[in-house]
C-alpha cells in the first residue's frame, strides 16, 4: 500500500537506504543501508521513497539478512517485473522516528553546520560535509579564515573531538588552525 503527499519537506526526512538489483521471481530485492548498523531498519516502522515530487509511503512486508545481503519486499508487489521500476529509488524514514540521543551526541547530519572551534577558542570554519574513506569518519571544515583549502578533522573522540554541544551548534576539538 502507497499514501501520497505533496511537496514533500525533505528537511523532515533522512536518506536510510537505496534499492537495488532485484532477487528472484516475487518481487524481493536487494537493500543497501546507510545505518552503521544495518539490522537497525527493522526499528523503523514506515519508509517512504521520493517519486517526482512526491513523498509516497512504501510498505516494507521484511528486511532479512541473507549472506550479509539485505533483501526486502515491498507487501504489493510479488513479481519481478513490478519491483523494476522501483530499482536504485532511495529510501527515506522521518527524521522524528531516529531514537533520542544522549548528551554530547549527535547523527552525522546534525553536525553539518556546526562550529568547529578549538581548544584555544579559536573557529576553525563549519562542517561541510562529514565522508568517510575508510579508516574513520571525516570532518569535512570549510575554514572560516583566509584559508584556502578546506580542514579534515578525523571523527575520533576523546583525541580530536571533544564534545559535541547542540544547543551551541558547535564542536570543541583538539585540532590546530595551521594542521
Amino acid at each position: 500500500m502507497m499514501r501520497s503527499s505533496k511537496s514533500p519537506d525533505l528537511s523532515l526526512f533522512l536518506l536510510i537506504a537505496r534499492i537495488g538489483k532485484t532477487r528472484g521471481l516475487r518481487g524481493e530485492f536487494f537493500l543497501r543501508s546507510f545505518a552503521e548498523n544495518p539490522q537497525s531498519l527493522n526499528t523503523f516502522t514506515k519508509f517512504y521513497t521520493l517519486s517526482s515530487s512526491l513523498m509516497e509511503e512504501v510498505d516494507l512486508e521484511y528486511i532479512k539478512t541473507s549472506n550479509s545481503n539485505l533483501i526486502s519486499k515491498i507487501k504489493s508487489i510479488d513479481d519481478i517485473d513490478a519491483i523494476k521500476s522501483f530499482g536504485q529509488k532511495d529510501v527515506y524514514i522521518l527524521r522524528s522516528e531516529l531514537p533520542i540521543l544522549e548528551e554530547n551526541e549527535a547523527y552525522w547530519f546534525e553536525l553539518i553546520g556546526m562550529d568547529v572551534i578549538n581548544l584555544d577558542e579559536q573557529s576553525l570554519g563549519v562542517v561541510d560535509v562529514v565522508n568517510n574513506y575508510g579508516a574513520s569518519d571525516i570532518l569535512e571544515i570549510t575554514p572560516s579564515s583566509n584559508r584556502k583549502e578546506k580542514i579534515l578533522i578525523p571523527f575520533i573522540r576523546n583525541k580530536f573531538i571533544i564534545s559535541i554541544n547542540k544547543s551551541k551548534n558547535s564542536i570543541l576539538v583538539d585540532w590546530e588552525e595551521d594542521y
